[in-house]
């Protein structure tokens, strides 16, 4: 896949990394110590300036709502993005953000004590409902998400005029970019982490050993990232599930580098790389894991033979 991005995606990425660097994009203690920093701020500057309707945009498509999704998710503060940018812009556009998915009711599910609204996904049907007060019972959870459980009261859901399949490979390549933005996000940091710190008179980075499995971690992060792009960029449910796959196979050795180069202090909640690894932790079992995405390809590539 060749990708070189057109005048309107070159400025909306420029916009988006000022947007980065602004303070309320910036890594903080969050209040009570808990485990994510939820940024309201951030997040409206993001809504109110359009870039979670790129996706609808003809000059800017899917392939921008990934690029834009997988930049917030390297962010040490938290953002509901991937289902703002992707199905809410393509699929339901009227429904009010922040967005939940759940794919399976009565699970705990990312964003939906903070969400507004949220989408049913299912093999036959795509629903959408809006969240009244009580109707969300919030989970105690390590993964560094807002988590919760629809209740077991009576909700209003609607649906909406969409190929279930299509969405559910729309929402492949969004968690695709979401968890390699995250792995991203604790690459960075880490490698910060071994410039700085000084062990036996020398950089950490400087030994042989852990440049080679960090040039390891950034190779699955940076063909997750192209994986994903070329998903987008399709739609296909083998290049969805291949992206998908990918990083979530990934994760496991590049998660377990991150924390044990950067020590004891990835085990603090002083440090932002908990935020990055523990949600990469829960987006590993998404959708039925890699292994099921894996066999979603083989099972498709048998039938073309």
């Amino acid at each position: 896949m060749r990708f070189y991005p057109n005048e309107d995606q070159t400025a909306f990425l420029a916009v988006l990394d000022q947007l980065a660097q602004a303070p309320q994009a910036a890594w903080k203690a969050a209040p009570e110590w808990a485990r994510f920093d939820w940024s309201p701020e951030l997040d409206m500057l993001l809504d109110e300036n359009g870039f979670f309707d790129c996706a609808a945009e003809e000059t800017l498509g899917l392939v921008t709502a990934a690029m834009l999704t997988y930049r917030i998710a390297g962010l040490p503060v938290l953002v509901e993005c991937a289902a703002s940018s992707m199905l809410r812009s393509l699929y339901a556009p009227d429904l009010p953000r922040p967005i939940a998915v759940i794919e399976e009711r009565g699970r705990p599910v990312p964003f939906l004590p903070v969400a507004r609204s949220a989408i049913l996904v299912s093999d036959e049907s795509v629903r959408g409902v809006l969240l009244e007060e009580g109707v969300v019972e919030t989970v105690e959870s390590i993964f560094a998400y807002p988590m919760g459980v629809l209740g077991e009261r009576e909700v209003a859901m609607r649906p909406i005029d969409a190929d279930p399949a299509v969405v559910r490979n729309t929402w492949r390549v969004a968690l695709a970019a979401e968890m390699a933005g995250t792995l991203k996000g604790g690459l960075d940091a880490v490698v910060a982490h071994v410039r700085d710190r000084h062990q036996f008179g020398r950089p950490l980075g400087s030994f042989q050993a852990i440049q080679h499995r960090l040039a390891g971690a950034a190779t699955k992060v940076e063909a997750s990232y192209w994986l994903t792009l070329k998903a987008a960029q399709s739609l296909d449910p083998i290049d969805t599930a291949i992206a998908l796959g990918h990083v979530q196979e990934a994760s496991t050795r590049v998660v377990y580098d991150l924390h044990q180069f950067m020590g004891a202090m990835g085990l603090t909640l002083e440090h932002p790389l908990h935020r990055w690894t523990y949600r990469a932790r829960l987006l590993r079992s998404a959708l039925g894991g890699a292994g099921t995405n894996f066999r979603a390809v083989s099972a498709s590539r048998w039938r073309a033979a």
